[in-house]
């Protein structure tokens, strides 16, 4: 299996390919290509030390798992065609903006199976936005046994996708074709 490192690689060597694709997708919508590739940007910030994650609960923070680990030491955050994986900063900053508490809000109102409707505040993060307009998030929902890895749940246009951990989601994010 390769590390959170090496998929963080990848997905970062493939991005020419999945930003030609991007590019071909916004031209066939009327897009001029120079406007379309002004658009699409990679931005990847220095590798930081993170020790704790940040809950939908303010008081309780949770200690970063392996996985997690090693993730932020590749990247503090990432911003690639509009997914944004986010710091423990960043994470914190959503988790209290209006737009994020009203998609929780909604989600525990209509979706009864949804994430947010199944676990406490304590028990999830977020990890990357798509869109705060549209409600698109990715989200960390932690295990009760607290030596396994969170589990992640992607919301994107209207559909719940669920992976075993960080690693499931990059092996997905490396196979994602836009």
């Amino acid at each position: 299996m390769p590390t959170i490192s090496q998929l963080l690689d990848q997905y970062k060597m493939n991005f020419p390919t999945r930003m030609e694709a991007r590019v071909q997708e916004l031209v066939s919508t009327g897009m001029i290509e120079m406007e379309a590739r002004s658009h699409i940007r990679l931005k990847i910030a220095p590798g930081i030390q993170a020790e704790q994650i940040p809950t939908l609960d303010k008081g309780v923070l949770r200690p970063v798992s392996p996985q997690l680990l090693e993730r932020f030491a590749y990247a503090g955050s990432w911003l690639d065609l509009g997914e944004h994986m986010l710091d423990p900063v960043q994470m914190k900053e959503v988790m209290n903006g209006q737009p994020f508490r009203e998609w929780i809000a909604a989600m525990r109102d209509n979706r009864e199976d949804s994430a947010p409707a199944r676990y406490p505040d304590d028990r999830l993060s977020v990890l990357s936005v798509i869109s705060e307009d549209d409600g698109e998030y990715t989200l960390l929902v932690w295990p009760e046994d607290k030596s396994a890895e969170p589990r992640v749940y992607r919301y994107y246009s209207q559909q719940e996708q669920q992976f075993e951990d960080l690693a499931d989601w990059l092996r997905w994010m490396n196979g994602m074709s836009f």
